[in-house]
């Protein structure tokens, strides 16, 4: 288990840098942020008007010497998580665990559970210079939840206080952004009879939380000065990450340097604001017992946990006052015109169809002018400019209405019919303009008289069958029929 999850890490990590997608600009669907990592904190400030809770679990072993023999104990904590992101640039955090553990022989209980001391955390984050590099300071420390006499707390609140740098790099590239976080923070445990020995994860659950520092021929003063840096990637719904802290006791502890708390670890978020998200981080610890010292570290070897979390906005800042909060604002400092066009976005439309024609001035907003020469600047496409019924796209003339006298009705262009011999078909028809056709039903369409239809000399008038030619056998061959 402990080597299968760093593995489904990396390739996620793979994933991340090659594969997928980055954000663009001006998307609104935008990362499910969270103020801390893994043991550090981003100084990137949140969108605010956000809420943020959660549930998880977390599973850890720690060696412990145990009347001289070295036994693995398991740890679980179910956990409750928190966050509040009130203001520009505020923003709150909590955890609060029931912990339980297995194992145990000894002094230490075989097994037991119980509500353990929680953990919260606020930074307020503004930006030095430009967008790439932020600032943080914070504060916070435990929450004295859980009961001293089982070792499921410290029984007394122990303050903490942190500064913290992010520089980000590749942002708006098409490489997923990379962010460098530096963290620097100091606690002052108060509970200085028990000893030396804040666990990445809070107070172990059991007494003596370490072996007193007293007990091993040193002061009880145990406060704790950490350096933190991570490196995290992310893309539109991605976060990923890798962190490398270091603890140091202050004072004059009996704990070598190789004793000193330090740790490795990785993780992931996933989702999206105002939705769903999917927390995981895995911890390895990097320290070493220095048999020349009476002091063991007992911290955990490793240390897994898996979250969910729902996000909720409530409130926000609003610079323009349009009613949508600037972290869905992709105009925070222009207010929407809610003209029923693209009014989610925050942003006023000033020329909805994109014409060039302002929507003031725009008879048709939602429709882009067809700029045909007709009326162009009024804004409304004109798809029939002659209002004969007939759409420009089809009309031959589409400037000119159609006369619809019959004579080609379909084309759009107007007939003007002349008839110059006046028998009824048009000139630009008629094969003979200048003379009138006889309409005898025989090609009466050409326009040409046609004074012997069958052809057989015999004039129509005079022909008994002007439409069947004389055979001229020498029976009344001059009656036009055929005998």
């Amino acid at each position: 288990m402990t080597h299968r999850f760093p593995s489904l890490l990396f390739c996620l990590f793979v994933a991340l840098v090659v594969g997928v997608p980055t954000a663009k600009a001006g998307d609104l669907d935008r990362h499910q942020d969270a103020l801390v990592l893994g043991r550090s904190y981003s100084a990137v400030p949140l969108p605010d008007g956000l809420i943020t809770v959660g549930a998880g679990i977390r599973t850890s072993t720690s060696v412990y010497l145990l009347d001289g023999q070295l036994e693995r104990i398991s740890a679980k904590d179910l956990l409750l998580l928190a966050e509040w992101d009130l203001l520009p640039g505020l923003a709150f955090s909590a955890e609060v665990p029931w912990h339980s553990w297995s194992g145990g022989r000894d002094w230490l209980e075989a097994s037991g559970s119980g509500l353990g001391d929680g953990r919260w955390q606020a930074a307020f984050s503004h930006a030095l210079v430009g967008g790439w590099l932020y600032g943080a300071v914070g504060g916070g420390g435990n929450i004295p939840l859980g009961d001293k006499d089982t070792g499921l707390g410290e029984g007394i609140f122990s303050p903490r206080a942190s500064a913290a740098l992010t520089l980000r790099v590749w942002r708006g590239g098409n490489l997923p952004e990379m962010r460098l976080h530096l963290n620097l923070a100091q606690t002052w445990n108060q509970a200085e009879d028990t000893g030396y020995g804040m666990s990445p994860n809070g107070l172990q659950p059991w007494p003596p939380r370490y072996p007193a520092a007293s007990a091993a021929g040193g002061h009880t003063g145990n406060d704790q000065r950490q350096v933190l840096a991570a490196l995290e990637f992310r893309n539109a719904n991605t976060s990923l990450w890798l962190e490398y802290g270091r603890d140091r006791f202050l004072g004059d502890p009996p704990v070598s340097d190789e004793e000193q708390l330090a740790t490795f670890s990785a993780g992931l978020r996933w989702g999206l604001e105002e939705g769903w998200a999917l927390h995981g981080k895995y911890l390895v610890s990097l320290t070493q017992d220095d048999p020349a010292t009476d002091w063991y570290p007992a911290f955990p070897e490793w240390s897994m946990s898996v979250a969910v979390s729902r996000q909720f906005g409530f409130g926000g800042r609003d610079r323009d006052g349009d009613g949508i909060a600037d972290r869905k604002d992709l105009c925070p400092t222009e207010a929407e015109d809610r003209d029923g066009f693209q009014d989610g976005d925050g942003c006023p439309d000033f020329d909805n169809d994109g014409d060039g024609i302002p929507d003031s001035y725009d008879l048709a907003p939602m429709e882009p002018e067809d700029f045909d020469g007709f009326q162009d600047d009024d804004g409304a496409p004109d798809y029939d400019n002659d209002g004969d019924g007939i759409p420009d796209r089809d009309d031959l003339c589409p400037d000119e209405p159609e006369n619809f006298n019959g004579e080609y009705d379909q084309d759009g262009c107007p007939d003007h019919f002349a008839d110059a011999d006046g028998d009824g078909v048009e000139d630009r028809r008629d094969q003979c303009p200048d003379q009138a056709e006889d309409m005898d039903g025989h090609q009466d369409d050409d326009g040409c008289p046609d004074p012997d239809n069958d052809l057989d000399g015999i004039l129509d008038a005079d022909d008994g069958c002007p439409n069947e030619a004389e055979n001229y056998n020498g029976v009344d061959d001059e009656d036009g029929c055929p005998d």
